[in-house]
């Protein structure tokens, strides 16, 4: 049986002690759309940038160091044109 990898965006979260909810609360994203990136599903590039906005802000308001979109590994959906 393969191990289960956790998303970097689990890692986060679990370092910063905050919930899914917490990210929602500082976005303007879904419970759902967090949880689907958390799965390496595909998400928009404006729920993803949304994500890491919220994200960055609990790193500030704890004083760490903010992260880049690339540090998340999100699966983007491609633009349509």
């Amino acid at each position: 049986m393969q191990a289960i990898s956790t998303s970097r965006l689990v890692q986060l979260r679990e370092r910063l002690d905050i919930t899914r909810e917490d990210i929602v609360r500082r976005s303007d994203v879904t419970v759902g759309t967090v949880r689907n990136a958390e799965k390496g599903l595909k998400v928009t590039r404006r729920s993803a940038l949304q994500i890491l906005s919220a994200v960055n802000s609990y790193l500030r308001d704890t004083q760490q160091q903010e992260v880049m979109l690339d540090d998340l590994g999100f699966t983007l959906k491609e633009s349509q044109a």
